[in-house]
C-alpha cells in the first residue's frame, strides 16, 4: 500500500490547514491515494481551551471536524491511535489495527504533558491530572463542575511557571469565582508582571519545593508522544524531531514533522 501512498498521522492544527487548502485549491492536492490518520474524527482548537475551561465557549465551538475535512479534500480517514513508526519499512504501525504503510509520511501528532523533574509526583497521594490530553483534563474539571470528585473541597493547584499555568489558572477562577486555587511554582522564575494579576484574582502562590496538596493540574511544559522516542528519528534532547526549514526531517526526504 505505501506505492504512491502519501500519510498524514495526525490531525493537529496543520495537517488541518492542509486539507483546507487543498478544499479550496483542489489542483494543490497531491495525486495519488492520501489518507489521514487520527484518534478521533474532531479534535479540539487548542487556542480556545483556556476560554473553554473559563466557560465563555462550549465545546462544541473548538471541535475541528476532521473526518469532513478528508472527505472535502478526497482524503480517506482512518480512526486509529498511533503507537510505532518503523521507517525501514515505511509503515505506521496502530493500536489494534493493522499497520499502513507509505512513500511520504508526515507527523503531526501533538504532544504530551511532561513531568516535573524536581517534584515526585507518582509518590503523592493527590490526584494530578496532566492539562494533555485536553479530552481527559476537560472531563476531570466539568465533575468538579458536578460535585462527583472526592477532593472537591479541596483547594485546586495548578503547578506550573509558564504561560499556560498562568492561563489556566486564571481561567479556571474564572470559572468558578469563589473555589479556592493556588498556582505552585518557581518563585524566582514567575514572570513578576503577574504577581499583582494573581494575587488580584484571590489566586495563592505556592512555592514548587513544597509537596502537592490536593487535586492538581499538571501545566508543566510538554513532550513528544513516547512512541517518537523509539522511532529511530532525529531528535534533540527534549524528544522533538529534527527537521529543517522545509519542515523536511533531518536525512530522510520522505519524511515531514511539526
Amino acid at each position: 500500500m505505501s506505492t504512491n501512498h502519501i500519510v498524514l498521522a495526525g490531525g493537529g492544527h496543520s495537517h488541518s490547514l492542509v486539507l483546507r487548502r487543498w478544499i479550496m485549491y483542489p489542483h494543490l492536492r497531491p495525486k495519488g491515494l492520501v489518507t489521514l490518520i487520527s484518534r478521533k474524527s474532531t479534535f479540539l482548537y487548542s487556542g480556545m481551551v483556556p476560554g473553554l475551561i473559563a466557560g465563555h465557549y462550549k465545546t462544541n465551538d473548538l471541535l475541528i471536524d476532521l473526518r469532513g475535512l478528508a472527505e472535502n479534500a478526497g482524503v480517506a480517514f482512518v480512526v486509529a491511535e498511533i503507537v510505532g513508526l518503523n521507517i525501514k519499512e515505511k509503515s505506521i504501525s496502530l493500536k489494534d489495527r493493522p499497520s499502513i504503510g507509505f512513500k511520504f509520511l508526515s507527523l503531526d501528532v501533538g504532544s504530551e504533558t511532561k513531568e516535573p523533574g524536581n517534584i515526585d509526583i507518582f509518590s503523592s497521594q493527590q490526584t494530578i491530572i496532566p492539562i494533555k490530553p485536553f479530552s481527559r483534563a476537560l472531563q476531570w474539571i466539568q465533575d468538579q463542575d458536578k460535585g462527583n470528585f472526592k477532593d472537591n473541597d479541596k483547594a485546586i493547584t495548578v503547578l506550573g511557571t509558564g504561560l499556560s499555568a498562568v492561563e489556566v489558572v486564571l481561567a479556571l477562577r474564572a470559572r468558578w469565582p469563589d473555589r479556592p486555587l493556588s498556582l505552585q511554582v518557581d518563585l524566582l522564575k514567575l514572570n513578576p508582571f503577574f504577581r499583582p494579576l494573581l494575587f488580584d484574582a484571590n489566586i495563592a502562590l505556592v512555592s514548587r519545593l513544597n509537596p502537592i496538596l490536593g487535586p492538581t493540574l499538571l501545566c508543566t511544559g510538554s513532550k513528544a508522544p513516547s512512541w517518537i522516542q523509539t522511532s529511530n528519528l532525529p531528535l534533540d534532547s527534549s524528544g522533538r524531531i529534527l527537521t529543517t526549514q522545509t519542515l523536511q526531517v533531518l536525512h530522510h526526504q520522505n519524511l515531514f514533522a511539526v
